[in-house]
């Protein structure tokens, strides 16, 4: 479920630069003022690296997109579609690891012993491993603690995975797409962003390091910053009905690709898994009972699994009968 900040923690500050009212949560540390868009810390300090992904889809195209992507007719009516720009610290650094462990190996081999007759004995060696990763890294860290919001894991994954052609940061660039756009505030520092990269870096070593030994007995880091960046992301929620429900859809505002979308089950999909289910049902109670009496007292156990399987099978279909949506993506 989507995070909604309750009213009653908000705070009412004023924009240094237009004067415009800012609305903060307790959390937010870095704030964007939606009037302009002048970023700076919750103690008046002006955030000079920001960058953003230009956004390359509007309203009218991603309500257009969404109507196409649910298809069915083209009976999905999009209710609303809002832009926001998901805020993420890129940090630098230069990272050094040395491990040191030993691997072990080991073989079979064959003899003859004194009577003749060939044996065998396993022969067991110890390799060390010693090694170094040294690297220079950026890692994404997503500036949200509690809050969360629809498709957020996707759109992580995907700035992870995709080379992005990043722009210093321009209010008015922004609003030729949008002329609202919605910023969400950052609730991690540069320096809270820093010590997470850091963190997951080490781990990474590690893990790379595990995947070289049997195991490893030292294995210590040195990682050095080398700079950082506010890097803003847009994203569009969308939300559309089917029917007499409601659905939600997540799009990459800058490579306009669907990050995960709710979609109606279909009838068919639901007399499918309702058929599922009856059959398994039967399986489990009329199949179980003849195997019984063709197989040993001693085998019944086998029924028993019979049992727990089928209705297992028919447990899920059934809760997939009465699902009213799936999700899926590009």
């Amino acid at each position: 479920m989507e995070a909604v900040q309750p009213k009653e923690t908000m705070t009412a500050l004023k924009c240094q630069s237009c004067n415009a009212p800012l609305t903060v949560s307790p959390d937010d540390v870095v704030i964007v003022c939606g009037f302009c868009g002048y970023t700076s810390t919750i103690e008046g300090e002006k955030i000079e690296n920001h960058f953003v992904l230009e956004p390359t889809i509007d309203s009218a195209d991603v309500r257009e997109k969404i109507t196409e992507w649910v298809g069915r007719g083209g009976k999905a009516r999009v209710t609303e579609a809002i832009l926001r720009f998901v805020p993420f610290w890129v940090e630098s650094m230069h990272a050094y690891t040395h491990y040191e462990g030993y691997k072990k190996h080991t073989e079979t081999e064959y003899y003859t012993d004194s009577q003749g007759k060939r044996r065998s004995r396993t022969k067991i060696e110890y390799e060390p491993i010693t090694g170094d990763f040294n690297e220079n890294r950026s890692v994404n860290v997503l500036c949200r603690r509690g809050a969360t919001f629809y498709s957020q894991d996707e759109l992580d994954k995907a700035l992870h995975v995709t080379k992005r052609e990043i722009k210093p940061f321009d209010y008015n660039t922004i609003t030729e797409v949008e002329s609202k756009p919605l910023f969400l505030n950052s609730e991690l520092t540069d320096g809270d962003a820093y010590e997470i990269a850091e963190t997951f870096i080490e781990q990474e070593h590690r893990s790379r390091a595990d995947a070289k030994a049997t195991e490893i007995w030292d294995c210590h880091s040195r990682i050095e910053k080398t700079g950082s960046y506010l890097l803003h992301i847009p994203h569009w929620l969308v939300r559309y009905q089917f029917g007499t429900e409601t659905y939600r859809v997540g799009v990459d505002g800058h490579t306009k690709k669907v990050l995960k979308g709710e979609v109606p089950v279909s009838s068919a999909f639901r007399g499918a898994m309702y058929f599922i289910s009856i059959l398994f049902l039967l399986i489990g109670t009329v199949g179980t009972y003849f195997i019984a009496q063709l197989l040993p007292s001693d085998m019944t156990f086998l029924s028993l699994a019979m049992v727990v399987v089928s209705l297992a099978v028919a447990v899920v279909a059934t809760n997939q009968t009465f699902k009213i949506s799936s999700e899926k993506g590009d």
